[in-house]
């Protein structure tokens, strides 16, 4: 009876594990379908915007980029690579 009991309770677990693993594929399955149109609209911005600027940039050409660097205050950086983990915080003054 012991051995039938313990199968029930690995059956149980792998069922409950099964089920986690489905609820986390179905909330990626949302948030890429998010992303993705956040990324056509994204894409249609910058068609405007260089339809716009009269394609004065495309993307074989060279643009300058100056960044300002604040050492002050490097808690603030953004990890691009990973943007979900951003958590932005209001300044204290």
């Amino acid at each position: 009876m012991g051995v039938v009991m313990s199968e029930k309770r690995v059956l149980r677990k792998l069922n409950k594990l099964a089920s986690r693993i489905h609820s986390k594929i179905e909330s990626v399955r949302d948030e890429m379908d998010d992303l993705e149109i956040e990324f056509e609209l994204l894409q249609q911005q910058i068609k405007k915007l260089q339809a716009k600027a009269g394609n004065k940039a495309t993307a074989s050409d060279e643009v300058e980029v100056i960044m300002e660097v604040d050492e002050d205050n490097n808690d603030d950086e953004i990890d691009l690579e990973n943007t979900s983990a951003v958590n932005i915080t209001p300044k204290k003054f």
